[in-house]
């Protein structure tokens, strides 16, 4: 028996590091319902979850020889703005505790008519990604990025006509505080000088020259709407479930770091639709065979496609709506055992929530399901 390493697992060994990044995470939760009478109900909870970084490391890059003069060779801890001269690995790590209170109220006004109201205050951890990522050379790591809080409030009434239509309105507001996005930095290693087209900087892969993205804890965003659900069964084979949603999102940015400029994403809300329209038919066949239908209307998506210049005509905003249609069954083919198929994005519809990466065209899907 040999114990003498290859040539090959001294290479890897030597210059080919695995990188680490681990975290560790607890959470731990109560919840009480509450009945005051035959009418009025109530539920508190509280929920704590901590957040710890154990290890996190990366590659050195070619202006980072620390063995050797081969970028990707070396394993380096990572430094932020609190210890710029960090070494360890378990330094500059994550050591986060969140805490999460929620509360919901709901009255019976008679035996078809309910009123709720619920609150709840949300916390989110950063990733190892929106922590850690270079972007591929684009982006610049924030080991000490915070966690992001939402409050969020839900004031709603249902209504019942009789066996065979439901009635779900719902106001909801959420602020968002402490948002994590992507925001430019000045590229530390640019040198307008010598490397005007910034070839060489930590950020070369970055559109904007001298910069580098970063995720940052920035800003405030309140979503607003209403939210408008009916359900009918009008005959014993057939369901509809209709849901309409419109949403009103407004962003505020802080105080930013010094050399920070923001995206045009943190001052134009795009990506999401203010109006929202889902409708569902589901059918009802001989021997339990179910079929869907799946409408979906959505408009006011503003989409930027900030890929082009800021002079060019393509950069500037424009609206979006689309319309898709999917068809699903369901079919049982012994006990327990049922297949399910269809077709999503049925007409093919070419559309987008963020401009330059198109949502799925037409796709199938075959599904086999086991219930225990």
């Amino acid at each position: 028996h040999s114990t003498t390493a290859s040539a090959a697992e001294i290479y890897l060994a030597e210059f080919n590091p695995i990188q680490e990044l681990r975290d560790q995470q607890f959470s731990t939760g109560v919840q009480d319902l509450i009945t005051f009478n035959s009418k009025l109900h109530a539920s508190v909870g509280f929920s704590a979850d901590h957040l710890k970084g154990l290890k996190e490391e990366y590659l050195n890059s070619l202006n980072q020889p620390t063995k050797g003069t081969l970028a990707g060779t070396q394993l380096i801890a990572y430094q932020c703005a609190s210890d710029p001269t960090n070494t360890s690995y378990s330094g500059c790590t994550a050591n986060f505790w969140n805490y999460n209170p929620q509360a919901s109220l709901s009255y019976t006004v008679t035996p078809s008519d309910i009123a709720f109201v619920t609150y709840e205050d949300r916390g989110r951890f950063p990733t190892l990604k929106q922590r850690y990522s270079s972007g591929m050379g684009s982006s610049f790591p924030n080991p000490e990025l915070k966690t992001e809080h939402s409050q969020n409030w839900n004031i709603g009434y249902t209504h019942i006509f009789g066996s065979k239509l439901t009635f779900d309105g719902v106001f909801f507001y959420s602020r968002l505080r402490d948002a994590i996005e992507s925001a430019l930095v000045p590229d530390p290693d640019y040198n307008s000088v010598t490397d005007p087209k910034d070839l060489n900087g930590l950020c070369s892969s970055n559109s904007s020259v001298g910069h580098c993205s970063e995720n940052i804890n920035i800003g405030k965003e309140t979503h607003t709407g209403v939210e408008i659900a009916v359900h009918s069964n009008p005959i014993s084979w057939f369901k509809l479930d209709t849901n309409y949603t419109y949403m009103n999102r407004t962003i505020g940015a802080a105080e930013l770091p010094t050399g920070t400029t923001l995206s045009s994403a943190l001052v134009l809300p795009t990506g999401l639709p203010k109006n929202k329209l889902i409708g569902t038919g589901t059918f009802r066949f001989p021997y339990q065979i179910l079929g869907l239908v799946s409408m979906r209307y959505e408009g006011g998506v503003t989409l930027q496609d900030t890929s082009y210049a800021s002079t060019s005509a393509l950069y500037q905003p424009h609206g979006e709506s689309l319309a898709t249609v999917d068809l699903a069954t369901a079919v049982p083919i012994r006990t327990k055992f049922s297949v399910q198929a269809g077709v999503r994005n049925l007409l093919d519809r070419n559309y987008f929530y963020t401009s330059g990466y198109p949502e799925e065209g037409r796709n199938w899907f075959l599904n086999l399901r086991y219930r225990f």
